[in-house]
């Protein structure tokens, strides 16, 4: 018997904790999986095709065991940052032939199938209704500047929908995107500057008359306006705008070789290699805004972005507290990255 955690009309997420659940009331047997992945490529209609198969082996004639990790490696992310929004990549379907074998003459004693589970990358949104949701790990306040942008990344069940964009609770802007059965993930970006945001203002990107909202606080300018886009567990792109101060550092590691020429202690330097840092210091953030570093840190791949292009190609190396104000639950980080050698 298989207990399978997806079904075929709501969203499966890669990173989601469930488990395929294998029992049999037969003795000496295991099960043969065979995973049929169909997705596509970035922006690409473009149908990629791949199998993956697994022996399944039980103790006291059960199991249990996570497809969504296997799955998740063969979803394609973007190869680099390019400003393109809408809809994102094609959802990808999944199909599952389990057999139930033998181990003595390799005899089939049972067959399942389940076809056309939906799965999208990463894990379960923390906030999902009707199969659309936020695709964030953040589901509170998060904060720009007059200056600012941000990137919302939507769920969409098949279907119409509308996207509102309200400004201190008057709707300022909408957009209307019609979702199928293969495209679900769409990516809205809102530049604040369009929208004449002034410090104090609340922002609320909300999707159709739903629950499915996020809030955006405008914060006071600073010295400085950078924005970071990285590639999060969703395989999408999200911003942070940093408002503080950056500098770029070069470390310096050597390759050393001692030996001694007519007892004498000889050093010499094989060789010196550099790496480029790069660290920037995010400005006041939220307390909430925590969970947004957290998202950014454990991204393989990050990007330091002016006027829609590309300057940096970063990789997250590290991040620590620089300031905080318990008053106003204010916090300021410095993050520290290496820069992609290509930018070196």
């Amino acid at each position: 018997m298989i207990i399978f955690p997806y079904n075929t009309s709501d969203f499966a997420f890669t990173l989601d904790d469930v488990f395929l659940q294998f029992s049999t009331a037969t003795a000496n047997t295991y099960f043969d999986l065979e995973i049929t992945i169909e997705h596509y490529d970035f922006f690409s209609d473009t149908l990629l095709t791949k199998v993956l198969e697994y022996k399944v082996p039980l103790f006291n004639q059960a199991q249990k065991y996570n497809v969504g990790r296997k799955i998740d490696r063969y979803l394609k992310s973007p190869v680099n940052y390019s400003n393109t929004f809408g809809f994102q990549f094609k959802t990808a379907n999944v199909s599952f032939l389990i057999k139930e074998i033998l181990i003595a003459d390799g005899s089939i004693v049972d067959t399942i199938t389940r076809t056309g589970v939906k799965f999208i990358p990463g894990p379960r949104p923390v906030f999902i209704f009707g199969n659309n949701a936020l695709l964030s790990s953040n589901k509170h306040f998060e904060r720009v500047t007059k200056d600012g942008f941000f990137i919302a990344n939507f769920l969409l069940a098949a279907g119409e929908h509308e996207i509102f964009i309200k400004k201190n609770n008057l709707v300022v802007d909408s957009q209307a995107v019609t979702a199928t059965s293969a495209n679900n993930v769409f990516s809205k970006k809102i530049d604040f500057k369009t929208f004449n945001a002034q410090k104090g203002d609340v922002f609320e990107i909300q999707l159709n008359d739903s629950i499915i909202k996020k809030k955006i606080v405008v914060f006071p300018d600073n010295l400085f306006s950078n924005h970071l886009v990285f590639i999060d567990k969703n395989n999408l792109f999200r911003s942070l705008e940093c408002t503080g101060h950056f500098s770029y550092v070069n470390e310096y590691s050597q390759i050393k070789h001692e030996y001694k020429r007519n007892l004498v202690e000889i050093l010499e330097i094989v060789n010196t290699e550099t790496k480029n840092n790069f660290k920037i210091n995010t400005g006041w953030l939220l307390k909430s805004d925590t969970e947004t570093i957290d998202a950014f840190m454990q991204s393989k791949k990050a990007y330091l972005v002016e006027n829609n292009e590309v300057f940096l190609t970063l990789i997250p190396l590290s991040k620590k507290i620089t300031a905080e104000d318990s008053d106003k639950e204010l916090y300021a980080y410095e993050l520290e990255f290496q820069i992609n050698p290509s930018n070196a």
